[in-house]
């Protein structure tokens, strides 16, 4: 498959989407699809994810750059000026292509999501998941193991963890993964101790005003 092929796959499916498809998250599935099913025959699914975290990264620090991008008045020439000043000699063929598509169809603003659309598509065909967990300390290799091998068991997938330390949690983890969410920290549960307390205190000083009421009615 050459790089015309390639550029030509991205942008029928793009041109197509763009008309049907006002939805920007839809959009940006359909992009990252379009940029993954050129890059897997090739053998580049993998390097292509790289390149892509490393633009991620590149818009997370300069928000001015993605905040460019997604500006609708600044003309698509001007945008390929900076696209080529940024990336080009940074990033391969294929990706340098999927950029200037994007910017052909006024949708340079998608670059930052197109990433982890194209994440999870590459995850899902690894059977891969990505894996947030909180603690208050950090955790020890063997607690990442043993961790690691119960996430397997309970999502039945391959997790990919990333841990962040907060203190806040006082004590235990939170893990989410996609729409799951399991939180075993101390705080909630504290939470969850005061707000039956609550309920508790609540429900008895009912019963007594009815109990006190009642007797009055005797």
């Amino acid at each position: 498959m050459s790089l015309s092929d390639i550029d030509l796959n991205i942008a029928e499916l793009a041109k197509h989407y763009t008309v049907l498809d006002d939805g920007s998250q839809r959009i940006t599935q359909v992009y990252s699809a379009a940029l993954y099913q050129s890059a897997l025959p090739l053998g580049l699914a993998d390097s292509v994810l790289e390149e892509l975290l490393e633009i991620a990264s590149l818009l997370k620090n300069n928000p001015k750059l993605e905040a460019f991008f997604s500006i609708p008045v600044i003309s698509r020439e001007e945008k390929t000026r900076l696209v080529k000043l940024v990336f080009e000699g940074k990033c391969s063929p294929l990706v340098m292509n999927f950029i200037f598509v994007l910017n052909e169809h006024d949708r340079l603003g998608l670059l930052g999501a197109s990433v982890h659309a194209y994440q999870l598509l590459n995850e899902t065909r690894k059977n891969q998941l990505q894996v947030q967990v909180i603690t208050s300390v950090k955790v020890t290799p063997e607690q990442e193991v043993a961790l690691l091998k119960a996430l397997q068991v309970k999502l039945g997938k391959q997790p990919v963890l990333s841990y962040t330390v907060d203190d806040s949690i006082v004590g235990g983890l939170i893990i989410k993964a996609g729409d799951w969410l399991w939180d075993g920290s101390l705080r909630s549960r504290l939470q969850s101790l005061r707000n039956q307390l609550i309920e508790r205190s609540t429900y008895e000083i009912q019963s007594r005003r009815d109990s006190f009421s009642s007797s009055e009615g005797n």
